[in-house]
């Protein structure tokens, strides 16, 4: 867990994100509340539910208002600790700002897929207004001199609109997805207001130090007049300071170790292992959203080659890839699952032999229980994604091999190749190498394999969630102890926030 919190208790936390942390969901004649998977809640909410605050996200679920009409809804139902703000969005904001602006422009953009990515002023407008809509949320429940916590890509024009109108909160914005070379970057038409929304961040985070790279060299090519230093990782704009550093995102690797240990998973695991036994399997897993960003059709191309090259491990192992559809209102995502589900049949018809397929696929998510216990019982671990910002299924495969028998493969344009540096990294383009490094890795003797493992578990213990967050935490206090905050009027302008703001 943390250590200083005392500051959260002279400074407030507001956190702001566009998926919110409890769901209210018709069930029949009822309402049925859900608690969001990710690490971000899995970190956040803990927190909130100690020092208490608020929780400023989209209302997505389909009773989210029935529940609470003004929005405002105190959480865990159960126990309620802090106050989540939903803010209410229609179906053409959804459509403009979350699935158009944000998921087939930003998105793709930020992973280098260039000729996926499609951006329009109709659907910016929208995106626009949502930004300005969290801002106002924000703005109106936040009390004096509050920590602001936002996130990602859907929100990139939130930090700024909030500094004018609130410059009394420190706000600090982790992006969470890849941050594109300036020459990839420029391509989106907004670009510079992007650029200005987030310079209205005291503390800004990335994954990687190359994301910070590219972040400030696009400061500084689209603002000569910015005063950026590189090596401090600040930059003067606009008379506003921004403090641009990588804070790379982690499990909780206490929380994983212990429920792969528990009796339940110990049982699944034990069950999973027999019959590999039996059959004399080795078990590869590959666990992706539907995503095109994964990679999940060249893993499978390689997987092809693999199969032509190294005929010995016919019969002698088995992927199993969790396949979780995804963003099932865009074409592209959807013909992504059918292509990959009609691929691995064809692979399966062509290797397959005497029941044993090389491929089985699990279509949809599995609760955190089966899936630590697949992680494991795995073998190998492998993780193929074309560009990722992190990719904590990294993470989670190393935290979960208690008995340290797995290998970790990892593409090495995720973020987590940087930091698990005994995985064997893998190319997503080059199948033959991914092939032939899939072989070495169902080769090398288990007292490497342990011995990889735990030196990446003790890194883990080390960079869990909880030092990620309480690095933001320690650059949102020194922030706070030395601020640098817009020139503005807003606290004069109740129009734009409302006019009870101070009295939070």
């Amino acid at each position: 867990m943390l250590s200083g919190q005392r500051p959260l208790d002279r400074h407030p936390l507001v956190v702001v994100t566009n998926r919110e942390p409890y769901i209210d969901e018709r069930v029949g004649q009822g309402i049925r509340t859900v608690q969001s998977a990710g690490g971000v809640v899995a970190a956040l909410d803990p927190l909130l539910q100690e020092h208490g605050g608020y929780w400023v996200a989209w209302g997505s679920g389909s009773a989210d208002f029935q529940a609470a009409p003004d929005g405002r809804r105190q959480v865990p139902p159960r126990n309620p600790r802090y106050t989540l703000c939903r803010v209410a969005l229609s179906p053409e904001e959804v459509e403009g700002y979350y699935a158009s602006y944000s998921n087939q422009g930003l998105w793709p953009l930020s992973h280098l897929l260039i000729e996926r990515a499609h951006f329009s002023r109709e659907a910016y407008g929208f995106y626009a207004a949502v930004n300005r809509k969290f801002a106002q949320a924000a703005a109106r429940v936040a009390p004096r001199r509050a920590w602001v916590f936002s996130h990602d890509y859907q929100l990139a024009l939130f930090p700024a609109a909030l500094k004018r109108a609130r410059p009394d909160l420190t706000i600090a914005h982790f992006w969470h997805i890849p941050w594109a070379p300036f020459t990839v970057f420029r391509l989106c038409p907004h670009y510079r207001a992007l650029l200005e929304g987030l310079l209205g961040a005291d503390v800004l985070g990335f994954q990687t130090g190359g994301d910070v790279f590219h972040f400030l060299n696009a400061v500084q090519r689209t603002f000569p007049e910015a005063v950026v230093d590189r090596e401090l990782g600040v930059v003067t704009w606009n008379r506003h300071t921004t403090r641009v550093s990588a804070f790379p995102v982690s499990v909780d690797y206490a929380a994983i170790r212990e429920l792969a240990l528990s009796r339940r998973v110990s049982r699944m695991a034990r069950g999973l292992r027999r019959q590999l036994a039996h059959a004399d399997l080795q078990l590869v897993v590959a666990v992706d959203r539907a995503d095109y960003t994964k990679g999940i059709l060249h893993r499978l191309e390689a997987l092809a080659d693999f199969l032509e090259r190294y005929p010995a491990w016919h019969r002698r192992f088995v992927l199993l890839q969790v396949v979780v559809p995804t963003r099932t209102e865009v074409d592209e995502y959807r013909d992504l699952f059918t292509e990959v589900l009609r691929r691995t049949r064809a692979l399966n018809e062509e290797w397959g032999r005497d029941g044993w397929q090389p491929v089985v696929t699990i279509r949809r998510s599995l609760d955190r229980a089966r899936l630590t216990a697949l992680f494991r019982a795995a073998d190998v671990a492998l993780v193929s994604s074309l560009f990722d910002g992190m990719n904590l299924v990294a993470k989670e495969f190393v935290a979960a091999q208690v008995d340290r028998r797995g290998v970790l493969l990892v593409s090495e344009s995720a973020g987590a190749s940087e930091e698990l540096t005994d995985a064997f990294p893998v190319n997503p383009l080059d199948p033959e190498g991914m092939a032939a490094t899939l072989d070495e890795a169902l080769r090398l003797p288990p007292a490497e394999r342990a011995a990889r493992l735990g030196r990446m578990q003790a890194y883990l213990s080390r960079h869990n969630v909880y030092t990620w967050l309480q690095d933001i935490l320690d650059a949102l206090e020194e922030a706070s102890l030395n601020p640098s905050w817009l020139t503005t009027d807003a606290e004069t302008s109740p129009s734009l926030i409302g006019e009870s703001w101070t009295d939070s």
